[in-house]
């Protein structure tokens, strides 16, 4: 059912309060509030952030695993760009809101996620409590790739101009000295490094096993690309789905209908 009335909201209110672990599963939708734009549409980051005299139809070419093989300047332009937006926008409260009522449960919570904005981390989360299922575009790779090593890019985008960047002015790999490139996963993408990201997945399973009461809250999990949903549903216990939109659930569990913010603040204020 979908609903954002009273007696729903309450009953998300009890999950959470009775639950000995959260797990987060977090889309898109999650960052909205932060002042970041969803990647998709007309006003989404993906057409925002379009190197000069590159139109929105150019987009597919710049989200495809080989872009920075072939055409590594504008695909470095676009993306980095999209890393320096990311670094400047802070966590909104309702990440604060989930840590502070995963801190009142036995297990604490863990985070599954499909934003590569690396937010959760700065908002105070454990980086060994986070899985990025799609990587994160604050660590590098090298583009071959040479090998499995993955760096974090710290500042090395906060001074640069984008638009001026060159071809010998792009991220190497410190290892082979070839392009550099975010260490996230694009569509038909052959060359992303994903052993950061199996790690996670190994740290995930662990942390889940003496969980006994879990409560899943899913928010602004879209169904273009169903990661976070389809996680979301193969845990066990009840399901809090968190969506503008698409918000039904099929089982134990209830659709809440708003943004990320306005609907964890009504849970919060039922639970309090």
């Amino acid at each position: 059912m979908t609903t954002t009335d009273s007696i729903d909201i309450q009953r998300a209110a009890d999950w959470v309060r009775n639950a000995d672990g959260i797990v987060i599963a977090a889309g898109a939708g999650m960052s909205v509030d932060s002042g970041l734009p969803d990647f998709r549409g007309t006003d989404g980051l993906w057409t925002a952030l379009l190197p000069a005299g590159m139109t929105e139809r150019d987009i597919g070419s710049l989200t495809q695993g080989d872009c920075f093989v072939d055409k590594p300047v504008d695909a470095w332009q676009f993306y980095g760009r999209a890393l320096q937006v990311c670094g400047q926008c802070k966590p909104h409260a309702g990440y604060a809101l989930l840590k502070r009522w995963a801190g009142d449960t036995r297990h604490g919570a863990f985070v599954f996620t499909s934003n590569v904005d690396g937010h959760f981390q700065k908002a105070g989360y454990d980086e060994a409590r986070v899985l990025e299922c799609h990587g994160a575009i604050n660590f590098m790779q090298c583009g071959e790739p040479c090998g499995d090593a993955i760096w974090a890019s710290g500042n090395m985008m906060d001074e640069v101009d984008i638009e001026a960047l060159g071809l010998s002015a792009l991220p190497r790999c410190p290892r082979c000295g070839q392009l550099a490139r975010p260490n996230f996963l694009l569509f038909d993408d052959d060359h992303w490094v994903e052993t950061r990201t199996s790690a996670q997945w190994e740290r995930l399973r662990i942390w889940l096993r003496p969980v006994q009461r879990p409560v899943v809250i899913e928010i602004g999990a879209g169904t273009a690309v169903p990661s976070v949903r389809m996680f979301a549903e193969s845990v066990r216990g009840p399901l809090i789905r968190i969506n503008l939109d698409e918000s039904d659930v099929v089982g134990e569990g209830v659709g809440l209908r708003g943004t990320a913010l306005d609907v964890l603040s009504a849970i919060d204020a039922a639970l309090a």
